[in-house]
């Protein structure tokens, strides 16, 4: 073989051991990335799953907040409208900043920058709404002669009228079911008109319901009567309903952009308060505090029922 014969041949295995090391080098960098991938995947679904319970503790909390501070039930509410996680049909939702805007000074700053005045109307306001030994007025809802309810039990009225068709059953098991003011009745169904998200027009009937959830938590759903492929879903009254409310402010609704949950599905209303505690097995709900009901003053009755007879003597 000649020189220029062997250094051909040379330069051939060179370009040959040349492309193999640079196949290696590819399939090596095709490697390195589909692991970096997997790696950023299983982050990823960390991040969401962290993101979901994160969600479900802060609608909790702040459920709990809204029931010991009554007053405060058009300032905050369990999600928020600047960072989306959870959408309608239990996808993405949102969390509330305004809440940390409009709250933060009211409930999250420490005691010492809160001040003491500020601190006892605080004590004092929490202290009153946590006694249910405190007797309330009896709200009488309609019954027919055996006594049954009858429905729909209409409560509110004007724009906040909400119509109940059905109180559902208890599941005392798991607690959370239940809060000490709340019992989340599995089936429970009430609608009420609110504008609509499809065409911002007033006059669309919205269905609220306590569904039995997969896990340990129920599910609160409404669905728009326009929208009836489209429910909104979270884990708690409050959060559901601020998903509609955002969807409605960025349609340009005027719409409050708070609200209670509760108020909303007419469960804030005492006689479906007392109600709901005289259902079959609500004295298992260990969290619940039964709510004490003022009886009516026999001797006030009387004492009117005489003055409307002397009045129609004279």
């Amino acid at each position: 073989m000649s020189f220029r014969e062997t250094a051909n041949d040379l330069t051939t295995k060179v370009k040959l051991a040349l492309e193999v090391s640079k196949s290696g080098s590819e399939d090596s960098d095709v490697a390195r990335t589909t692991m970096r991938r997997d790696e950023l995947m299983k982050s990823y679904q960390k991040i969401r799953n962290d993101l979901r319970i994160s969600k479900a503790e802060n609608e909790h909390l702040l459920d709990m907040i809204v029931e010991a501070f009554p007053d405060m039930g058009q300032d905050i509410s369990s999600c928020s409208s600047s960072e989306e996680y959870l959408s309608p049909s239990g996808d993405e939702g949102s969390v509330d900043a305004s809440f940390l805007k409009n709250g933060k000074h009211e409930l999250l700053e420490s005691p010492t920058s809160l001040g003491s005045s500020h601190m006892t109307k605080r004590r004092r306001r929490q202290g009153k709404r946590d006694d249910r030994n405190d007797p309330k007025p009896i709200e009488p809802l309609p019954r027919d002669a055996d006594g049954n309810l009858v429905f729909p039990i209409v409560v509110g009225r004007g724009q906040d009228q909400i119509l109940i068709h059905n109180l559902g059953r208890i599941k005392w098991e798991p607690e959370t079911y239940h809060t000490s003011r709340y019992i989340w009745t599995v089936g429970f169904r009430s609608t009420r008109v609110y504008p609509s998200i499809v065409t911002g027009e007033p006059g669309c009937t919205y269905t609220s319901e306590i569904l039995e959830g997969n896990g340990d938590m129920p599910v609160f759903q409404v669905t728009p009567a326009d929208m009836p492929d489209k429910p909104f879903r979270a884990t708690s009254s409050s959060g559901v309903w601020k998903q509609i409310l955002d969807a409605l402010t960025s349609k340009g609704a005027s719409v409050k952009t708070h609200a209670s949950g509760p108020q909303m599905y007419g469960l804030s209303n005492l006689g479906v308060t007392k109600a709901i505690q005289e259902l079959e097995n609500a004295d298992k709900c260990s969290k619940y505090i039964m709510q004490k009901w003022a009886e009516p003053d026999k001797s006030n009755a009387v004492a009117a029922m005489s003055s409307g007879s002397d009045s129609a003597e004279e």
